[in-house]
C-alpha cells in the first residue's frame, strides 16, 4: 500500500475535519475520507468532461456547481470535436467527393427525422441508478 502524504494548512485540516465528521468517519480513517472525497471529484470531473452540468435541486431551486476547473474541462470537450481531426490528403479528397454527392436519405430515415423534429415529441426522462 502507497502512502500520501499531503502539506496542508489551517483552513485545509479544518474542512477535511468537517468531512469527515459528515461522512461519519472516525479520526483514523483518513484514507477512507481521501478515498471518499477523490471518488466524488472523479465523478464530478468525467461529467465536466462529457459536457454535462452538475446541479443541485431542492423543489424549484437549482442551484449549479461552478469552479474554474470545471469551466476548463467544459471549454476543453467543447473544442475537443475540432481539434482532434486531421486528415490526410487522400481522405480530405475522398470526403470532398462524398460531399460533392449529395444526401438522398431513406424513407425510413426521413421519417425517423421527422418524427425527432416534432414539436409534440418529448425526451424520455432520465433516470439515474441508484448507487450503494
Amino acid at each position: 500500500m502507497s502512502r500520501f502524504q499531503a502539506q496542508t494548512n489551517a483552513v485545509l485540516d479544518q474542512e477535511l475535519e468537517e468531512l469527515r465528521q459528515r461522512l461519519g468517519l472516525a479520526p483514523s480513517q483518513k484514507a477512507d475520507l481521501l478515498r471518499e472525497v477523490a471518488s466524488l471529484a472523479a465523478w464530478v470531473v468525467r461529467q465536466a468532461e462529457a459536457g454535462r452540468s452538475v446541479e443541485a435541486r431542492r423543489g424549484t431551486e437549482v442551484e449549479t456547481l461552478s469552479h474554474p476547473v470545471i469551466e476548463r474541462l467544459r471549454s476543453r470537450h467543447e473544442t475537443s470535436a475540432v481539434s482532434y481531426v486531421a486528415l490526410s490528403n487522400a481522405e480530405v479528397e475522398r470526403l470532398a467527393r462524398i460531399l460533392d454527392r449529395g444526401f438522398e436519405p431513406t424513407p425510413a430515415l426521413r421519417a425517423a427525422l421527422q418524427h425527432l423534429a416534432s414539436r409534440k415529441r418529448r425526451p424520455p426522462k432520465l433516470r439515474w441508478k441508484k448507487t450503494a
